[in-house]
């Protein structure tokens, strides 16, 4: 439903509506505003700051290593934006198949190599409860701020709506990729924790990408742009990770609760987004067995892997 459509619904006349559409105008201009004074202050006085943290993290191979292993995860959603490219049809049925089972391994790795390392942790019980209650609560909050819906699946919508549609849900994935490359970065001190979490990341990664493309695709983006957004949108997580590192050396407890953090924020990503979407697409029972069947040989792997 469109903006004006709602004024008629409760009543207001073109006046009004002129009003708010001028009013709509200031407001934006004002937060582009507030937005280029953000990005101004950002380039001239946070430099020095990042090539400091990132000297700080190059010093040292596991940070180095831990946030290359969230590159190449975060890269993983160009592989799904790639698989536009030579798609004619996409079946939800077998994307959320592939949902199902990339939410199994997340959620494996999520509590293998994130929780249980964190809460063995001498000292730290209480602040990794704190922190994983956070990471989910935040990501609440991340998720009714920025609402979006996956358009792979569902009826066609207009023009203006799915235009809005696909850039919230855009930018939605984006931001939620930062605390998945927060978890692969607070796993710095165990690499073959920060390897299986960085693996079953990659692995959701690549379905998120494909839902990307196919988002900006379906408002006339050009299939190989969309797949160069989707890549975008994976390539925050570097930024994840490097606070991830960071924020676990910064103080005694930095790393059980980065680590608590990143497990709740994966598993708000799994619980809210990925096993209710499988299920819309594939059904329940499919859905149940390939994320239980996936979440099992994972915890399996990552516990051989001595995760």
């Amino acid at each position: 439903m469109s903006f004006h459509q709602m004024t008629k619904i409760v009543g207001l006349n073109i006046a009004d509506q002129q009003q708010l559409d001028v009013f709509r105008a200031v407001r934006g201009a004002v937060g582009l505003l507030i937005a280029a004074l953000g990005l101004y202050i950002t380039l001239t006085q946070g430099a020095s700051a990042v090539w400091a943290a990132i000297q700080y993290i190059a010093a040292s191979p596991a940070k180095l290593q831990a946030v290359e292993l969230s590159t190449i995860a975060g890269a993983a959603t160009g592989l799904g934006g790639m698989a536009l490219l030579v798609m004619k049809k996409i079946d939800d049925k077998g994307l959320g198949l592939f949902i199902a089972i990339a939410g199994g391994m997340m959620a494996a790795a999520a509590v293998m190599s994130l929780f249980i390392p964190a809460i063995q942790t001498e000292g730290a019980l209480m602040v990794v409860l704190v922190a994983t209650a956070a990471g989910y609560g935040v990501m609440t909050v991340l998720d009714q701020t920025l609402p979006h819906e996956h358009p792979v699946a569902g009826p066609e919508m207009a023009g203006r709506e799915r235009l809005r549609m696909a850039m919230l849900m855009t930018i939605a994935i984006a931001l939620h990729n930062v605390p998945e490359g927060f978890a692969v970065g607070a796993s710095a001190g165990n690499l073959n924790g920060a390897s299986g979490t960085a693996f079953s990341i990659g692995l959701q990664n690549i379905p998120e990408g494909l839902i990307v493309a196919t988002a900006l695709w379906s408002i006339g983006v050009h299939k190989a742009l969309a797949a160069l957004a989707a890549l975008a949108t994976g390539l925050v997580e570097p930024i994840g990770a490097g606070l991830g590192v960071i924020t676990a050396d910064s103080w005694a407890l930095g790393t059980p609760a980065s680590m608590a953090f990143a497990a709740g924020a994966m598993a708000f990503v799994v619980c809210n987004e990925m096993i209710p979407e499988s299920i819309k697409m594939t059904g329940k029972l499919k859905t149940i067995y390939a994320a239980g069947v996936s979440t099992v040989l994972t915890a399996i792997a990552l516990g051989w892997m001595g995760a």
